[in-house]
């Protein structure tokens, strides 16, 4: 029987709405969202807005978010996709040997992979993106 499981990867300034709207729209589609970082334990969530006259954007503390699973306790085969969430979480993350391992899981078993806004860094550091005369594309490395 296929997982109806979907790992959604985060850390400490872990985008609030980059990660809390993909959580509940897998649910809403029937799946089970599993929340991974480097440790089972609560992250500081942040909030990105670009403030009228600002070219930048302004970060403020938002939500917190529980860990479902650490990165060196995931068994990759029990989940049908992995979710990359945004933030300035995954240029501390990226490096994880345990998020590699997994990250290249997904891409060499074609399975579901997503991001958003700096989720891409982990695939990249992973070795998974590349770019073509189209602009960055995500491709099955093994």
């Amino acid at each position: 029987m296929p997982s109806n499981k979907v790992l959604i990867i985060v850390g400490d300034a872990t985008e609030t709405l980059d990660t809390m709207y993909p959580y509940y729209r897998l649910i809403e589609a029937g799946f089970q969202p599993v929340v991974a970082a480097p440790e089972k334990r609560k992250y500081q969530m942040v909030l990105h807005e670009v403030k009228p006259g600002w070219t930048i954007t302004k970060e403020w503390e938002g939500y917190t978010i529980d860990a479902d699973i650490a990165f060196a306790d995931i068994k990759e085969e029990e989940y049908a996709g992995i979710f990359f969430s945004g933030g300035r979480a995954p240029e501390y993350i990226r490096y994880d040997e345990d998020l590699m391992r997994v990250t290249k899981y997904f891409f060499s078993e074609n399975k579901p992979v997503a991001s958003v806004c700096h989720g891409v860094e982990i695939p990249a550091a992973a070795d998974c993106v590349r770019q073509d005369g189209d602009g960055p594309q995500m491709q099955i490395r093994s």
